[in-house]
């Protein structure tokens, strides 16, 4: 069980829509869970910050500022996490934000989600 998950067991909240930015906790918890995969990967992961696109690799991630990463993923996965980021990219590049915009972003983010070891929880 994650660090977050027992945290939030804890803390009697059965869902994240129910955590407010006062649940300073919910940050360490999620520090914790970063850290513990960059020791059990042996640094061999980067957290990607979604739509910029940043990177955070290996051991600064036991130091990733609130919001910074979105999701970790193994270094053995790059290849296919850019892959999609430059295909969301591609095709948003000089469009307007309209439904079709709408269902690039969800299979975006549906698609590193399901590469993801882990997503990122902050508040």
């Amino acid at each position: 069980m994650s660090e977050l998950a027992k945290q939030m067991q804890a803390h009697g909240i059965k869902e994240p829509e129910n955590l407010t930015e006062f649940d300073q906790w919910v940050n360490d918890a999620t520090r914790a869970d970063i850290q513990k995969l960059v020791k059990e990967h042996n640094a061999q992961v980067f957290g990607l910050s979604v739509w910029t696109w940043k990177k955070t690799r290996g051991i600064a991630l036991n130091e990733a500022n609130n919001f910074s990463v979105d999701y970790i993923f193994k270094n053995s996965d790059e290849p296919a996490v850019d892959k999609i980021t430059t295909e969301h990219d591609e095709t948003a590049k000089g469009k307007e934000w309209d439904k079709e915009m709408q269902k690039l972003a969800w299979k975006t983010v549906e698609n590193l989600y399901k590469l993801a070891l882990d997503s990122c929880l902050w508040v």
